[in-house]
């Protein structure tokens, strides 16, 4: 009978040596940085704004013009939440929504002047603190990862549904994919 060893608490990696296992466990560690970046991100666009709602931000800012339901392909979330969260970030006055130009039914939302503003001096700041994690790195170095990286995020899933907000998302710039 063969038995594998259940891992033990102490055990960080179940799969020890498995390049897939350790990368799982590098990322992981970039996500907890990640998550508590969004945090502070949130808090200085706007006491109110939670984590969740900057990453809408931030994808209308980099993918805009795009629609509600673009957003939620993108980044995997339910509609409720996109929907809550573009309710939010109206209110706020962080983003604007407009009626596209060849389907009046789809409604394009775009980064306010003020939210583009203060998202640009927070990405400013935050440069530094990428840098001083990237200190001592060779500029080759820091190619190959951010070319692994891209080759990793190109293999995502991609937007699978059309409809009229896709197509109109898509031909604004909003609902594929941009080299960016």
């Amino acid at each position: 009978m063969n038995r594998h060893r259940a891992p033990e608490s102490g055990d960080l990696d179940p799969h020890p040596g498995d390049p897939i296992s350790e990368i799982i466990a590098e990322f992981s560690e970039v996500f907890a940085f990640a998550r508590t970046r969004w945090s502070h991100y949130a808090e200085e666009v706007h006491p109110d704004l939670r984590g969740v709602g900057v990453m809408v931000l931030q994808t209308i800012l980099r993918k805009g013009p795009v629609t509600a339901t673009g957003i939620g392909q993108m980044l995997d979330m339910d509609k409720s939440v996109v929907s809550r969260q573009v309710a939010r970030l109206r209110d706020l006055e962080l983003i604007v929504a407009e009626p596209a130009e060849d389907d009046r039914r789809v409604i394009l939302l775009t980064p306010s002047d003020r939210a583009e503003k203060l998202l640009t001096e927070i990405r400013e700041r935050n440069t530094i603190a990428y840098q001083e994690r990237f200190a001592g790195w060779s500029p080759e170095e820091l190619e190959t990862l951010r070319a692994g990286l891209h080759r990793f995020n190109g293999t995502a899933p991609g937007l699978h549904a059309d409809g009229p907000a896709r197509r109109c998302a898509r031909e604004h710039g909003g609902g594929a994919a941009r080299s960016d």
